[in-house]
């Protein structure tokens, strides 16, 4: 008796973890340089790293699946520095360094699969 009681648990429990999943199989939007920008002149920042000068801000950006964090305009990175695909929009995460994500559901063949959701 106490196995079935159990199984009903474990079985509630799968069963509530799959209603949180979203059809899209947890697809993320994309992060790419927009059309001729490059992060080549770009300050290097960071905890161990001198702060960034006066109206910059410390960002980690993930591309191509390597993360970098710059000094960047906070206020113009998501409409002149990067974009995000699949419908997704560009967000800054609140931390130091910040971090610069793509945020929404994506959708097309242009997204990432999440982190979360690989074995």
């Amino acid at each position: 008796m106490r196995w079935m009681r159990m199984l009903g648990c474990c079985l509630t429990v799968m069963t509530l973890a799959a209603c949180g999943s979203d059809g899209a199989g947890g697809k993320q939007g994309r992060l790419a340089l927009r059309d001729g920008q490059s992060l080549d002149l770009a300050q290097e920042c960071g905890v161990d790293l001198p702060q960034c000068p006066q109206g910059l801000g410390c960002i980690a950006i993930k591309l191509e699946g390597k993360t970098q964090a710059r000094c960047v305009n906070e206020a113009t990175l998501c409409t002149e520095l990067v974009s995000c695909s699949g419908g997704t929009e560009c967000a800054v995460l609140t931390s130091y360094p910040g971090q610069v994500v793509c945020s929404g559901k994506c959708t097309g063949s242009d997204c990432d699969n999440s982190v979360s959701n690989q074995p």
